[in-house]
């Protein structure tokens, strides 16, 4: 069987396919018609009384029907809102949820601020000199700041030990790289008024002290606390 003889098959199959199409077709419009007419028939032998009658109870019908659909657009609207207000509030609380995560240093953070270049080459500074400059840095507005890539949170302590100064569990020594969030000139004017934390520092043997402004800072966030006996009370 070649090609042509398979087109010319395809053809006929197509015609008659089409053929019974067009009669199905032809079928349900004389049915519609019929339909339509023994319809038109009925109506015309009714009386003018029924037919008032008729589109009386259809008016009402239409009336229920415009008062259902009135019913469902106001219940549409109303799941619409309660969505929406649900949302609004799980939008809100993840918000929250973010911002303590920022406040308790679990997030890595970044923007505008400054960056604290400290060498001490006699290892002659302590945790009081470090933690004077953080108490500058937030009074200057600092809304995170972090010393040799550890974060600084409401609970790091610093501590004094040999050779070096402990903080979150990690050692902390010279070259000192402090890294604050928040507004460079404000921070930067905080630490260099005269007579400042910088001028009392640079001032002691082996120290270097160098601020730069940076457009982008990014501090890392601190590694979450173990707890082993504290629980929260369910139900609260």
């Amino acid at each position: 069987m070649n090609i042509f003889h398979l087109r010319r098959i395809q053809s006929k199959r197509m015609e008659i396919t089409i053929a019974i199409i067009c009669a199905i077709i032809g079928f349900l419009l004389v049915t519609q018609l019929r339909v339509q007419g023994a319809l038109s028939r009925k109506l015309m032998e009714l009386s003018e009384q029924d037919l008032g009658q008729i589109i009386g109870e259809l008016n009402v019908e239409i009336d229920a029907l415009h008062k259902e659909v009135t019913g469902m657009r106001i219940q549409s609207y109303k799941y619409r809102r309660e969505a929406a207000d649900k949302q609004a509030i799980l939008d809100e609380a993840a918000k929250n949820l973010e911002d303590l995560r920022i406040v308790a240093g679990l997030t890595r953070v970044q923007g505008n601020g400054i960056q604290i270049l400290i060498t001490d080459k006699e290892g002659i500074l302590n945790e009081h000199d470090i933690l004077e400059i953080i108490q500058e840095l937030r009074a200057a507005g600092a809304e995170g700041i972090s010393i040799n890539d550890q974060r600084v949170v409401a609970r790091s302590a610093l501590e004094k030990r040999e050779g070096y100064i402990g903080m979150n569990g990690k050692r902390i020594q010279s070259p000192y790289t402090i890294k604050a969030i928040g507004n460079p000139e404000i921070l930067y004017q905080a630490l260099t008024l005269p007579g400042g934390i910088k001028d009392a520092l640079d001032s002691l043997e082996g120290i270097s002290f160098r601020i730069i402004k940076k457009s982008k800072v990014i501090i890392p966030a601190l590694s979450p606390p173990k707890y082993h006996y504290i629980a929260p009370i369910k139900g609260e």
